[in-house]
């Protein structure tokens, strides 16, 4: 039964027989159907495991593969070059980048728990867009999937390359801190991300960071003894008490 796909990854390392490469083609060509094809360092064709220069055998195991699409004439095909490591990943990427023009899926597979693999992929993606390197990305979490969502957002709004959205600014932990930050972020957070609003957001701690060093966010909020400021560029505009923090802040986040 054909099935509607959009796009079907081969590896060539598990599927890198022609005779097979060739009926998947043919399928997808009757379909109307892309291919990815998906190079991954931890599994090349058994001639390349070995070899030390590991980023230029992921680009040769994807010119192998190139050549059978062009045997085919198939060229609605992405590609990835992945490795664990965001250094193999960036010098492949740029290697293949720098001879072929085919579409690149870019991404450092296999990253790790939320804290580690969000910083292996920011710092591979980054690299490679900031060298106009890629063509779709794909943030590997060992977290939910929304968490590689709302990463890979996130990653292309501060470089000023995705659709705007809200700049949240907070403050960690400190002496002077009279709110508490990170329990009023657990409840508001899930209630205010992923909107498609180009503005900034304060959640501070204390009167000193808020409105002071956040004085240019559109909306914050921040402690003050045993109540809460809610403030817009810097000027004060109402005073409520910590109960009322929570909807005093949505109501006028509402309001921008």
């Amino acid at each position: 039964m054909d099935f509607p796909i959009a796009k079907v990854r081969i590896n060539p390392g598990t599927i890198c027989d022609e005779e097979k490469v060739k009926e998947v083609v043919r399928k997808a060509q009757g379909n109307g159907i892309s291919l990815r094809i998906g190079i991954n360092a931890g599994s090349l064709p058994r001639d390349l495991e070995a070899s030390p220069h590991v980023a230029a055998a992921m680009l040769t195991a994807a010119e192998r593969e190139m050549e059978i699409l062009d045997k085919f004439s198939f060229q609605e095909a992405v590609f990835s070059l992945k490795s664990s490591d965001v250094e193999q990943t960036v010098q492949a990427n740029l290697l293949f980048s720098a001879q072929y023009d085919y579409p690149l899926h870019i991404g450092v597979t296999e990253a790790g728990p939320l804290v580690e693999g969000i910083v292996k992929n920011t710092i591979g993606v980054f690299r490679l867009l900031e060298k106009g390197v890629g063509d779709t990305i794909r943030i590997s979490l060992s977290a939910p999937p929304h968490q590689e969502v709302v990463t890979g957002r996130e990653i292309l709004r501060v470089m000023g390359i995705g659709r705007p959205g809200m700049n949240l600014v907070s403050c960690p932990q400190c002496g002077r801190s009279t709110f508490d930050v990170q329990s009023f972020l657990e409840i508001v957070y899930p209630k205010i991300h992923g909107k498609n609003r180009d503005i900034t957001v304060a959640i501070m701690g204390c009167p000193v960071n808020g409105p002071g060093e956040a004085k240019k966010a559109d909306l914050g909020i921040t402690g003050a003894g045993n109540k809460a400021i809610l403030f817009r560029k810097g000027t004060i505009i109402r005073h409520v008490t910590s109960e009322e923090a929570e909807s005093a802040f949505l109501q006028e986040l509402d309001s921008l």
